[in-house]
């Protein structure tokens, strides 16, 4: 759900409800607390668990290790829909990490990657199906991990085993050091609404400082997952059906060129769609970067009129090549045959916005052994939201103190199939997992 627009950001921080009752709330991921796939990622944890016992630094076994236990935990989870939203929100804990940060500030109001997010606003709603205390990824996280790497390294590094395990082996930048803190109350107010291109250039270009390819690259991940009615107030995959939602290609953009999305009211404002009850969606932050559309609810066009859209005659929206013209050339570059443009795009993408607000020297480079003389890591605890899950594992070390900043600045897996369903026009369509004309992995490039 990535890594774009927020949707249904507003103002809401009633607390989450306990763990216990949340469970039962939760339309997605339920098959991660039950029968076989819990079974299989009890098991991850614990063997992972074992291997970490001697672990006290961050090298490039352990970042391996991350990596696999990821693509596993994915492999566990048979359904589609569940697969892509498991991936898709840890790259989306990951983005909202970092979409926080201003460079227009200093010091501790910079915010950025610090392992620091408001669970309770509505902003975030939905990822505490992936980082709970019963949450087999936390869990992960805490009995094998916490001792010596914090949360900003982990979720970095686990949305870098994402991108690697459903894409064509894509394999990000990665350098550890981030900081922690625990409070963070400028975050969910900097993260951008649904609303339009206007939410993406403050949010991108103004306060994180990258370039406008740069945000059409990162908000390409929404190739994988969803949106949902419960939690963003918009649903559907960006891609053609669940099956795409699985997969890290160029898909988002060529269905977006290619399908002829109209508007649609929902309860949260405007979102797009294409079909008759495909269950797939695009936000106007999406749309905005391709086609000339305004801020808002007051939507009247068509991207596609060659397409069906609708039974509303609709015009056809305008290209956003004069007024976004680098938004627009880096949809032309990343719609090519291939996923090679995207894939560097992105990798570039990624890089800028995760080391955001770290000065030269203070990110360190993978290494493969831990170095005696230097600094041993280990991160303070994130505030809870559930009670202690209840698998037993294996005692773990306790954790060095990692310096958490606590200032309040305001006051195999299996892997994806490597054919998927085709798409309309000159390139497939995806949902939640995608096909499309050109790239994705398992031979598509």
């Amino acid at each position: 759900l990535l890594v774009a627009s927020c949707p249904f950001n507003g103002s809401n921080h009633d607390a989450i409800p306990s763990d216990e009752n949340h469970r039962h709330l939760r339309s997605r991921l339920g098959s991660l607390q039950v029968g076989e796939t819990k079974r299989q990622l009890t098991k991850i944890i614990a063997e992972q668990q074992q291997r970490s016992l001697q672990t006290n630094c961050v090298t490039q076994s352990v970042y391996d290790d991350i990596l696999t236990n990821v693509a596993e935990m994915g492999s566990a989870i048979q359904d589609d829909g569940e697969r892509g939203h498991f991936w898709g929100a840890i790259v989306r804990l990951a983005a909202h990490d970092f979409m926080d940060f201003d460079r227009n500030f200093s010091g501790d109001e910079r915010l950025g990657s610090d392992g620091c997010l408001e669970f309770d606003n509505d902003a975030n709603a939905g990822l505490d199906d992936i980082w709970c205390d019963s949450c087999a990824f936390k869990q992960l996280y805490d009995t094998s991990y916490a001792s010596f790497m914090s949360r900003a390294d982990f979720w970095v590094a686990a949305a870098n085993g994402v991108i690697a395990e459903t894409s064509d082996g894509l394999d990000l930048p990665f350098r550890w050091g981030r900081v922690d803190r625990n409070v963070c109350s400028l975050s969910s107010g900097r993260l951008p609404e649904a609303s339009g291109c206007n939410e993406v250039e403050e949010t991108f270009i103004d306060r994180m400082g990258v370039t406008w390819r740069d945000a059409v690259a990162l908000i390409g991940a929404h190739t994988l997952g969803r949106g949902h009615t419960r939690f963003s107030g918009h649903d559907g995959t960006w891609v053609q059906n669940d099956e795409e939602s699985t997969i890290f290609d160029t898909g988002f953009f060529t269905e977006t060129v290619n399908r002829g999305w109209r508007p649609r009211d929902t309860d949260a404002g405007t979102d797009w769609t294409w079909g008759r009850n495909r269950d797939v969606m695009m936000l106007n932050t999406d749309i905005c970067l391709r086609f000339d559309i305004p801020d808002g609810d007051d939507q009247d066009c068509c991207t596609n009129t060659d397409e069906n859209c609708g039974p509303m005659n609709l015009p056809q929206c305008d290209s956003s090549e004069f007024v976004r013209p680098e938004a627009y050339q880096a949809f032309t570059e990343f719609t090519s045959r291939n996923n090679n443009a995207f894939y560097n795009a992105f990798s570039e993408a990624w890089e800028k916005a995760t080391e955001n607000g770290y000065e030269a020297g203070e990110l360190n480079n993978l290494t493969d052994s831990c170095d005696s003389t230097g600094p041993t890591f280990g991160p303070t605890p994130a505030p809870t939201t559930g009670p202690t899950p209840s698998v037993t594992l294996v005692p773990t070390p306790s954790p060095t103190p990692f310096p958490t900043l606590v200032s309040d600045p305001t006051l195999a897996p299996t892997r994806p199939p490597s054919r998927r369903p085709g798409g309309g026009g000159g390139g497939g369509g995806r949902g939640e997992g995608g096909g499309r004309g050109g790239g994705g992995r398992g031979g598509r490039k």
